[in-house]
């Protein structure tokens, strides 16, 4: 996962923190699949983001039935979830 990338899904889930909206997850973006499968486990999982079981649900649909375990798709991607969780509690007020 690149910075553009960690910027535009940050925007992504700042925004969607305040008005979450599903279909917008399924929808066209200019991340790759495994990087928002991977967020989207990943917010599932906190207690702090919400919508924890659409979220799981969402991951899980993103990925169509693939065989992969959330250690190795963020191992994939190189997903900093420690500093994912901070930049993002920051953006939406609860660092």
């Amino acid at each position: 996962m690149t910075r553009d990338t960690e910027a535009q899904l940050l925007d992504f889930c700042a925004h969607q923190h305040g008005a979450f909206q599903e279909s917008a997850w399924l929808g066209p973006k200019p991340v790759s699949r495994d990087e928002m499968a991977a967020v989207c486990l990943f917010l599932g999982g906190v207690d702090w983001f919400g919508h924890r079981q659409s979220l799981i649900a969402l991951g899980h649909r993103i990925l169509d039935g693939a065989d992969v375990s959330f250690s190795d798709l963020v191992s994939r991607i190189g997903f900093d979830c420690a500093r994912f969780s901070n930049l993002l509690k920051r953006r939406i007020g609860h660092a």
